[in-house]
């Protein structure tokens, strides 16, 4: 009897074991640890990534960031970046100081984090201003350990239950084991790991871009050397749809000396501002009747001026996304309605102000935009999103801002688009006009800063932007943003005053 109850037993096991194998997703992961293993002692060994406290990193290079270049075609001017980057695992503490300049713009900012906290030191309007603990401990922290090959793997090790295998790749003319894993920050990592060495020689990371749809963000690691007892790279190279947008020469330290100092600034006399707004909420601001900016409906932070004519409207600036297009669009019907949009005006060719073109275009607007920028709307209409305008594709249709100005009117009201560039932040920059109601709306040459902070030195975008405005004589009472808010003429000028 005891021995057929055994043997009963044994056959419902392995009946069991028949109708449960090792499923997919147990295979995916453990071919990944296997590979994470081999990575982890090609960089010394777990001890040896565990006995990482501080890490401090220099960067330096050149940007060329995808579709923010002042042109929208080659030969692209460059811009610089110089970063030093202080990290110290074992207290949860950062310190990032970063000088970058181009494009019209100069950044000299130094960030501190310690104990879930952190501040912003803006060393040219001289403010400090916190960061929420939400972002200190994710966006703001983590996203850091990317930096490093061996700070990755590490994060790989602490979330060694998210890692899958994804197969096997050629990079470099070099076979790859190629392994993912989600870090604390959600994002989602895809890590090359070469067959022969195991380093690490990239990571990619999806994104969506504005031309191409959904596109790997490249960021690779080389000309490894050794640093103590660590091989650490002397390179850091970011690729986005086949085209390098930045590349650095990297310097690393491991465990240097630190103190609380270290993590420290003297901000002697800067303003404590507060934090800018988590989330900035969707308003349709009236600046007359039928003039309207809607705030923050094509994406945080992301504005359209709506203007109406007797028997149609003109959209000026398409931000966001071809789905925050179409709500737009949808607040444009319900403030105008039985009107079509005619055209869609461009100021400039930056990826986060033609985002939304699409759903413009799929709306039957002709595009109004200088000629330099004709190629790159029509690759926007031809890339390979999923969205309105791929459903139902059509050419898009042009209305060319020609020597320098084109004047759309009703015989009731006016709208001028007047190319001010070069600019520089875009050589072919345009604002729109309306000499009615004494209003400019712009994108990208000033800004109010969210949390009424003091506006700072004005930058070269701003002051080329205020110089235009002088020479053309424009009687201008309002300046509204496709960033931000609308600013006042006295704003204006108080915020340009040191530049004139």
């Amino acid at each position: 009897m005891l021995r057929s109850v055994i043997a009963l037993t044994l056959f419902a096991a392995a009946a069991v074991a028949a109708d449960n194998p090792e499923t997919l997703t147990e295979r995916s992961q453990a071919r990944a640890r296997t590979v994470l293993d081999r990575a982890v002692e090609a960089n010394g060994g777990v001890a040896a990534l565990r006995a990482v406290k501080v890490v401090r990193l220099e960067l330096e290079g050149e940007t060329y960031p995808r579709l923010q270049m002042t042109t929208p075609e080659p030969p692209f001017e460059g811009g610089v970046l110089k970063e030093s980057l202080l990290v110290d695992l074992e207290n949860n503490r950062m310190r990032l100081d970063q000088r970058a300049g181009g494009f019209g713009f100069a950044g000299d900012t130094t960030v501190t984090i310690a104990s879930g906290q952190g501040t912003t030191y803006d060393h040219r309007a001289r403010t400090a201003t916190p960061i929420p603990a939400a972002q200190a401990t994710q966006q703001q922290f983590i996203q850091y350990y990317r930096r490093l090959p061996n700070l990755l793997l590490r994060q790989a090790l602490d979330r060694a239950n998210t890692l899958r295998h994804l197969g096997e790749d050629s990079f470099d003319g070099r076979r790859h084991d190629v392994v993912t894993f989600v870090m604390p920050d959600a994002v989602q990592v895809s890590m090359f790991v070469d067959a022969a060495s195991g380093l690490v020689s990239k990571y990619e990371l999806i994104f969506v871009d504005p031309l191409t749809g959904v596109e790997a963000s490249e960021i690779r690691y080389g000309d490894y050397r050794k640093v103590g007892n660590y091989l650490v790279p002397g390179t850091f190279t970011n690729s986005q749809a086949g085209e390098v947008v930045a590349k650095f020469s990297l310097r690393a330290e491991i465990n240097p000396a630190v103190t609380a100092e270290s993590f420290t600034v003297a901000a002697e006399g800067y303003q404590p501002v507060p934090a800018a707004p988590a989330n900035l909420p969707e308003e349709v601001e009236k600046l007359a009747d039928g003039v309207y900016v809607i705030q923050n409906v094509a994406g945080q932070n992301q504005n359209t001026l709506a203007v109406g004519f007797s028997d149609h409207v003109v959209a000026v600036e398409a931000p966001g996304s071809s789905e925050g297009a179409d709500d737009v669009i949808a607040r444009i019907k319900e403030l105008f309605p039985g009107k079509p949009i005619r055209h869609l005006a461009m100021t400039h060719h930056h990826g986060d102000h033609i985002g939304g073109l699409r759903s413009f275009i799929a709306e039957g607007a002709t595009v109004v935009t200088t000629p330099g920028n004709r190629g790159v709307v029509l690759r926007m209409a031809a890339a390979p999103q999923n969205d309105r305008l791929a459903k139902n594709p059509r050419e898009p249709g042009f209305l060319m801002i020609e020597g320098g100005r084109r004047v759309l009117t009703d015989g009731t009201r006016t709208l001028e688009l007047i190319d001010i560039g070069p600019n520089p932040h875009a050589r072919e920059m345009v604002i729109a006009w309306l000499p009615r109601e004494r209003v400019v709306f712009q994108g990208d040459l000033f800004f109010v800063p969210a949390n009424d902070g003091p506006f700072g030195p004005p930058q070269a975008t701003t002051v080329s932007f205020a110089k235009k405005l002088r020479e053309l004589g424009l009687p201008v009472e309002r300046i509204a943003s496709v960033h931000g808010k609308t600013a006042t003429i006295d704003q204006f000028r108080g915020a340009t005053a040191a530049a004139e």
